[in-house]
């Protein structure tokens, strides 16, 4: 669904496509399953060339908070 937003100094309003996360709540553990694998093996090849765990995961959830922080989507769980 597109966003007018409105400018000052602009004529013509800026249209935003926004892009909504939707997240169904049967799914959620489905794909967590489904990742757990690649996930870990993400973790220990990070580990294997020198991060710290701590390093790892914070790294993690700042690549998570990016991805979904974006201020045209919005997050729903149904």
């Amino acid at each position: 669904m597109p966003v007018i937003l409105k400018e000052e100094g602009n004529a013509m309003p800026r249209i935003v496509n926004t892009r909504k996360i939707v997240v169904s709540s049967d799914r959620l553990n489905d794909c967590k399953e489904y990742l757990e694998s690649e996930f870990h093996l993400m973790i220990d090849h990070a580990l294997s060339v020198g991060w710290s765990l701590d390093e790892v995961a914070v790294a993690l959830d700042g690549l998570v908070a990016e991805e979904i922080t974006v201020p045209e989507r919005a997050i729903t769980l149904h």
